[in-house]
């Protein structure tokens, strides 16, 4: 349970749903999490993308989402698990997480590549999950594309 100003938040009370997010929560909530600013078209064509997506909403307000690229059946890449500032702390990752796994094990053909590239210090949170470090298993070690373009600021609100 979470006390905040003039609620408190139980489990029950927050919807999980596959339903898309606007293209402006998608926006908002990256821009709460400090990830930088995107565009409308940017934003709408990656949500569109992607081949899985769950959200978590507390009183219709989007305050988590995870979104999994790939092709659905051989190729799984977790490019997002995102939630709010302000309510973390309650496990709210982990459910974000039990619902993607899920999806990886009903649709994963054998064989499948089910990725993620964690934020440094993240690695232990996907463990739980039955993700293991690179270079263990098939894989060498993590890589990004250094000349990629890095993220717009986001403006302050203030």
């Amino acid at each position: 349970m979470r006390q905040t100003e003039n609620h408190k938040m139980e489990e029950h009370e927050v919807v999980v749903s596959e339903a898309l997010p606007t293209v402006a929560e998608y926006i908002e909530l990256r821009a709460r999490i400090g990830w930088g600013s995107i565009d409308e078209k940017t934003a709408g064509k990656t949500m569109q993308a992607a081949a899985f997506t769950v959200s978590l909403r507390y009183n219709k307000r989007l305050i988590g989402l995870a979104r999994v690229m790939g092709d659905g059946i051989l190729y799984f890449f977790l490019a997002d698990l995102i939630v709010d500032p302000e309510f973390r702390g309650e496990k709210l990752g982990d459910r974000l997480m039990r619902v993607v796994t899920s999806y990886f094990d009903r649709c994963a053909a054998p064989g499948a590549s089910i990725t993620l590239l964690p934020l440094k210090g993240g690695e232990s949170f996907y463990e739980r999950f039955g993700f293991v470090r690179c270079p263990n298993g098939p894989f060498g070690t993590g890589m990004h594309y250094g000349a990629a373009p890095p993220p717009t600021a986001t403006p302050s609100s203030g």
